[in-house]
C-alpha cells in the first residue's frame, strides 16, 4: 500500500471504472483502489487485470463496511447514483460519483446536505474539467480574449447500437441527456460563469422514457447556451463560444483524452490554434479528488456544481417532456 495514497473503493466494475477510473490510479501516488465490489461473472477478469490487488466484494454492503476503504467511487447505472452515493456517506465514506449525479435536483439536494452533515467530500465526474484544454479555455474567456460571451453552442452525441446499453435504458436513467448531454450543459455553465434562469427543450424519447435525441436552450443572464445531444446518431462533439469581440471552437472539448484537441481563437481577420495532446484528466480528476480530501475542502467540482448542474438537467427535461415548455431553473 503507498504511504499517504486515498484509499479508494469501486462499487461497480462499469467500463468506466475497468478502463478509467483504475488505470488511472496506478498511473498516481495520491489514490490506491483497495476494493472493488462486483457481482462476478466476466467482470471479475477485467477487475483484476484493472486493480490485482484490490480485495473484490460481490456484496455492495459488506463492501460499504470494509473499514480500509476511505473514499468511493460510484459509476452504476444513472438511476443508482444517488441511492449509493448516500450509502456511502452513512457508511462514513467520501464519495467520487460518475456524471450525471443526479437528474433530478432532489437527489442532489439530499446527498449534498448529507455530505455537509457528515463533514464529507462529494465530487462529480466531470473529469474533462481537468484537462489542460478547458484549464486553457477558462484562462482565456477570464482574460476576455472574445469579449463578453453571448451565446454558446454545445453538441455532444453518438450512437448507441446495443438497446441493452444502460446509457439508453430509461428505467435505469439512460438517455443521451443524461449520458453525454450533461457534458454539454456542464460545459455552458462553465463557459457563462454562471447558473441558467430558464430552459427550454425538445426531444425524441423511447417507449421506456429514454431521450434518443436531444435539443435544448439554456438561457442565461449574458446570453444564450444551445445543447445538442443524441444517442442514435453520428458522433459529434464541439464547443463554440461567441463573444462580443471574437469566437472561441474547440473540436473536442469533453474526451480530448482519445486522440488530444484543438481550440481556435477568431478575433476579426486574426486567428489563433492551440493544440492539446491527449493528456490523463481522470488522473488529474482523482488528485483533485484526494487533494480536496486531504486538504479539508470542497472538490472543484463539487457540491455547487452538482446542484447546479441537477438543476438545470431537470429543467431541461422537464421542458421536452411538456413539449418545449419553458421551464425555469
Amino acid at each position: 500500500m503507498r504511504d499517504g495514497a486515498l484509499r479508494l473503493g469501486v462499487l461497480g466494475a462499469a467500463r468506466i471504472a475497468t478502463g478509467g477510473i483504475m488505470p488511472a490510479a496506478a498511473r498516481t501516488d495520491a489514490v490506491e483502489v483497495v476494493a472493488v465490489a462486483s457481482r462476478g461473472g466476466k467482470k471479475v477478469r477485467e477487475v483484476r487485470e484493472a486493480a490485482p490487488e484490490a480485495a473484490l466484494f460481490e456484496d455492495y454492503e459488506s463492501f460499504l463496511k470494509e473499514a480500509e476503504i476511505e473514499a468511493v467511487y460510484v459509476p452504476l447505472p444513472n438511476s443508482m447514483h444517488v441511492e449509493w452515493t448516500l450509502r456511502a456517506l452513512e457508511a462514513g465514506k467520501h464519495v467520487l460519483c460518475e456524471k450525471p449525479f443526479s437528474l433530478d435536483v432532489e437527489g442532489a439536494e439530499k446527498a449534498v446536505e448529507a455530505a455537509k452533515s457528515a463533514g464529507l467530500a462529494l465530487m462529480e465526474g466531470f473529469m474533462y474539467r481537468f484537462h489542460p484544454q478547458m484549464v486553457r479555455l477558462a484562462e482565456c474567456l477570464g482574460d476576455g480574449v472574445i469579449g463578453e460571451v453571448r451565446q454558446a453552442i454545445a453538441e455532444f452525441g453518438h450512437r448507441i447500437d446495443d438497446p441493452e446499453d444502460v446509457r439508453i435504458i430509461g428505467s435505469l436513467g439512460g438517455g443521451s441527456l443524461g449520458d453525454v448531454g450533461c457534458y454539454c450543459v456542464s460545459g455552458l455553465r462553465l463557459v457563462f460563469g454562471s447558473e441558467p434562469r430558464r430552459a427550454s427543450a425538445f426531444g425524441r424519447f423511447t417507449e421506456d422514457g429514454a431521450d434518443e435525441e436531444f435539443a435544448g436552450i439554456l438561457e442565461f443572464d449574458g446570453g444564450t447556451g444551445l445543447v445538442s445531444c443524441g444517442a442514435s446518431s453520428a458522433r459529434r462533439e464541439r464547443l463554440e463560444i461567441v463573444g462580443t469581440d471574437g469566437r472561441v471552437t474547440l473540436d473536442a472539448p469533453f474526451r480530448p483524452d482519445k486522440s488530444g484537441g484543438m481550440m481556435e481563437i477568431r478575433r476579426g481577420d486574426e486567428v489563433t490554434t492551440e493544440r492539446f495532446e491527449q493528456s490523463d484528466p481522470y488522473r488529474l480528476e482523482l488528485e483533485e479528488f484526494a487533494c480536496a480530501i486531504r486538504e479539508g475542502r470542497d472538490p472543484a467540482v463539487g457540491p455547487q456544481e452538482i446542484l447546479g448542474n441537477a438543476r438545470a438537467v431537470e429543467a431541461l427535461l422537464e421542458s421536452a417532456r411538456s413539449g418545449g415548455e419553458s421551464r425555469g431553473v
